[in-house]
């Protein structure tokens, strides 16, 4: 039987934890049910997901207590955005029209809205209307902009100090794979081994935050046997995972907002669902001929809107623009005068960026050599040598043996960089091939790196 399930050529036949996962864990009878909703769910000839339109998912799962009650919200909590706008409206005739946009930060948002209304009369910031009959305050959209953005850019570097001290704790201890029983020694490895092996994807690790709360849950539908994509639920451990590999659902559907809160672009912009970013980035995309026929370029330019972290320290930006800017105010480190004053070009500058990576990972000033006993002694020396000292070394030193190898994931401060080198005029159609071209075996590069846990220096976590 299990011959018949994985094919005789499959690597599954030598190796004992993937044995473990495809095989059987109990006999099913021939006459019994295959799972809750019947055999057709197993043969309805659908390979990669089509059923997902027909699952509807519930909405944001969140907690909030309203903060204008007299009691401070000491209430139970609200679980759902639909009920906490009710109340509003119906018991202090309120009206927030942007509110279902703050979802994942609502209880910041209303919190931020009860300090203003303490001190500000409800008149100046809300024009008074009448709602299904009942008189409500509708909030101005000048005061609601300026403090949703407010709002926005706290829970953004908030998520981004949660994800920051994650790195450094949570993110380096052992687990459990979800799918069979090796455990790797730390979530690199995990998610190396779950694409590897199980085709299982959940997205970048610079774009996710409280990953064991989202590990839990995936391990909790799975213990409760439901497919983590359609959320269908099955009889047995044997019919989901035949149901899975059957149906390709070895991944998450992106259109469970159970899920948003893990993802660090969720933040970025609240209120605007995935979709609504793919289609305007896609919209941006056609207008260039040139981006339209090449999508890893398109690609490229969009994660360079990714968390950034510095090369100098451990701070995370919010994205590339931001780290290039915090390195020029904090280190006097210029990557556009360091290019100009050089000469350097794409290539090279993409050489530079990896090399200062790998110089910091071993504690090591990349300009002078200088080793340091941790990375805020090294953070120290930068600061205060200045720009006049960081200037890359000569062309024949070793600082540049290894090339343009990527040392972080998709690093968005390579995909930042333009292909101005400095020289008068535009590049001509060649060069602009080489450019496509290398920024090609980058991405291809980074891909590899997932596949291959040995190809990834220690460094780039």
């Amino acid at each position: 039987m299990f011959a018949l399930r994985v094919g005789k050529n499959s690597r599954a036949l030598n190796d004992d934890e993937l044995r473990g996962f495809f095989e059987a864990c109990d006999d099913v009878d021939d006459g019994a049910s295959d799972d809750a909703t019947g055999d057709d769910d197993l043969d309805d000839g659908s390979e990669s997901g089509e059923d997902e339109a027909a699952t509807e998912f519930p909405p944001v799962p969140i907690s909030v207590r309203c903060p204008f009650c007299a009691d401070g919200g000491e209430h139970t909590p609200f679980t759902g955005a639909a009920g906490v706008a009710r109340h509003l409206r119906t018991v202090h005739g309120l009206a927030f029209q942007t509110m279902s946009h703050m979802v994942l930060l609502l209880q910041r948002y209303l919190d931020a809205w009860a300090a203003r209304l303490k001190d500000t009369p409800v008149d100046e910031v809300a024009t008074r209307a009448a709602d299904d009959g009942v008189a409500v305050h509708c909030v101005d959209a000048a005061a609601d902009q300026e403090i949703h953005e407010r709002v926005q850019r706290e829970g953004l570097q908030a998520v981004l100090e949660a994800q920051d001290a994650e790195r450094h704790s949570m993110a380096r201890e052992a687990r459990k794979c979800l799918f069979c029983k090796r455990v790797c020694e730390d979530r690199a490895a995990l998610f190396r081994h779950a694409y590897r092996e199980h085709s299982f994807n959940i997205g970048l690790p610079d774009n996710l935050v409280h990953v064991n709360e989202f590990l839990a849950i995936l391990e909790g539908k799975l213990a409760a046997q439901q497919c983590l994509y359609c959320e269908k639920t099955f009889t047995s451990a044997a019919v989901l995972r035949r149901h899975m590999r059957k149906k390709k659902h070895f991944k998450i559907s992106a259109h469970n907002r159970l899920y948003d809160r893990f993802y660090v672009v969720n933040y970025l912009e609240p209120g605007r669902s995935w979709e609504a970013i793919e289609e305007e980035n896609k919209a941006d995309s056609d207008d260039a001929r040139d981006d339209a026929k090449d999508e890893s370029w398109t690609d490229w330019d969009e994660r360079a809107d990714l968390p950034t972290r510095s090369l100098f320290d451990d701070r995370l930006l919010p994205s590339a623009d931001d780290c290039w800017a915090y390195m020029r105010a904090e280190f006097g480190f210029d990557i556009a005068r360091i290019r100009t004053d050089h000469g350097l070009d794409f290539y090279t500058t993409v050489s530079l960026v990896n090399a200062i990576r790998r110089s910091a990972a071993a504690r090591a000033c990349f300009a002078c050599g200088q080793t340091f006993g941790d990375g805020a002694a090294l953070a120290d020396h930068v600061r205060h040598a200045g720009a006049a000292h960081l200037v890359p070394p000569p062309s024949d030193s070793p600082f540049w043996s290894d090339g343009p190898a990527p040392v972080v994931e998709s690093d968005p401060l390579l995909m930042s960089l333009d292909d101005d080198d400095g020289s008068d005029g535009e590049c001509d159609g060649k060069a602009k091939d080489s450019l496509r071209a290398l920024r090609k075996r980058l991405d291809a590069a980074t891909l590899d790196a997932l596949a291959e846990p040995d190809s990834a220096p220690a460094s780039a976590q």
